[in-house]
């Protein structure tokens, strides 16, 4: 079976990971922080922050810039926010007490159309979840600009998108925060987990507290374990030391991962290109985007066509996936909760509806891309 992912761990995973259970410290120690900081100098960035996993990345963010506000007044706020994305870059929204209001994507790579955004903002808009979408950045500088103009504050949602850069400035670093996952099929993984990185000492300061109940010194701090104040809301969103050591040991091997993905693509997209009635969405291939999975429209497909098609791969062995089955606000919670509209998002339907996520993922090579062509060519 090609399977869409498939999370690559040696003996140096195992290694970190043994190290830490020989320790005997499993939360507040020393491998979270070397993976924060080697998070920082591979990448670029100022400051990160480990936490559970990128929702709980996005909400911290979310609560902490907007956290002043009174919850009455806050509920009547609104955040601009990708119709097609993944629940949790809504849902951080919720959690905060905001309220996403919706806009359609591009047809062509699937990120956030401006000019809808644009059009959207409102005296109650107050900030923007700007998402990169399967590795290719938005047009995150138009986004600042139009945040700028508003007094809009900015955070990024970039969970599949790690290695990903604008004029070579890493995604993360535009908005006031930004967010990654380490889900095991990401481009690197710590099993489960996230990094939130910002600009701001003092940001990354609150967040760390709120991190951890609000505690107002670090365990590590303290003179007696048990002696400390809770100074402000906060939540359980740690990572632990376990994931954090597979952390380091996955990030001295992200150039080879990113460099098979992006062989692994290039092969597939010029493959697809011989393929009548496929178009490849966000296909471009440079060195600036990351590469997560390769998403194709069936140009004559129904949704039961692409589903049933899927269900065949599958049985031929071929795993695939759909990014992402629902626009947001076609979901039953949101749906319910703020109506739905299906002319409002045509872009997002289309990719929801007729779209198929092939999978570029490092266990995979070269040939594994051949085979999913020329089965793909068999049955379409």
């Amino acid at each position: 079976m090609i399977t869409f992912g498939k999370p690559l761990v040696d003996a140096a995973e195992i290694e970190n990971v043994q190290e830490v259970m020989e320790s005997g410290i499993y939360v507040h120690g020393p491998k979270t922080r070397e993976f924060e900081e080697s998070f920082c100098q591979q990448f670029g960035y100022d400051h990160a922050l480990s936490v559970a996993n990128c929702t709980a990345g996005l909400h911290l963010a979310h609560h902490s810039l907007t956290k002043t506000i009174e919850p009455e007044v806050k509920k009547q706020h609104e955040v601009l926010c990708p119709a097609m994305t993944h629940v949790a870059t809504a849902h951080a929204i919720e959690l905060a007490g905001l309220k996403p209001v919706f806009i359609d994507c591009y047809a062509e790579d699937g990120n956030i159309d401006i000019e809808q955004m644009k059009a959207h903002v409102t005296d109650k808009t107050i900030g923007i979840a700007a998402m990169h979408f399967n590795g290719v950045p938005c047009d995150i500088k138009q986004i600042m600009a139009l945040a700028v103009a508003h007094d809009l504050y900015v955070v990024e949602d970039c969970a599949i998108s790690l290695g990903a850069k604008v004029d070579g400035q890493p995604v993360g670093t535009f908005g006031q925060a930004g967010a990654f996952s380490f889900h095991p099929v990401k481009q690197l993984t710590t099993g489960e987990g996230g990094m939130v990185v910002m600009n701001s000492q003092s940001l990354r300061d609150e967040l760390a507290l709120e991190r951890a109940f609000g505690v107002d010194r670090n365990f590590n701090d303290r003179t007696i374990a048990g002696l400390y104040d809770v100074t402000m809301l906060g939540f359980n969103y740690r990572m632990a030391e376990m994931p954090a050591a597979m952390g380091v040991a996955q990030l001295k091997k992200f150039d080879q991962f990113h460099d098979q993905r992006k062989r692994n693509y290039a092969t597939l997209h010029s493959n697809f290109e011989r393929i009548d009635g496929l178009t490849v969405k966000g296909g471009e291939i440079t060195d600036d985007r990351s590469y997560y999975c390769l998403i194709a429209k069936l140009d004559n497909f129904s949704v039961d066509d692409r589903n049933h098609l899927s269900n065949e791969l599958k049985k031929a062995g071929v795993q695939t996936s759909i990014y992402y089955p629902h626009p947001l606000p076609r979901l039953k919670y949101y749906s319910e909760r703020y109506g739905y509209d299906a002319g409002q998002y045509p872009n997002a339907v289309d990719f929801a509806d007729h779209c198929i996520a092939f999978p570029v993922a490092p266990h995979l090579n070269e040939t594994d891309m051949d085979t999913i062509s020329s089965i793909l060519k068999g049955l379409i």
